[in-house]
């Protein structure tokens, strides 16, 4: 169990199992974490950690964003009668 100090260095990702139209939401999707991880590293540059790699990170992570918007939209097309 963590310390109360561990508890907000540490963080407990519970992600979605099975498809939310057959178990509800139970959890959270990887686009989530992805948009958490956008928006830290957003923050990180407008300070005084700005720099060259952010900005790189940040592109890959929207990049994945984008496939994975795609990938579900395909599915929810493929599954419409």
């Amino acid at each position: 169990m963590p310390s109360e100090n561990d508890i907000n260095r540490y963080i407990h990702i519970k992600f979605q199992e099975g498809a939310i139209d057959e178990v509800g939401i139970n959890g959270c999707q990887v686009e989530d974490v992805l948009a958490v991880l956008i928006n830290k590293l957003k923050s990180y540059q407008s300070g005084p950690f700005s720099c060259m790699e952010n900005s790189l990170a940040i592109n890959n992570l929207a990049n994945a964003q984008y496939a994975l918007h795609h990938r579900r939209e395909r599915v929810e097309n493929k599954n419409r009668p």
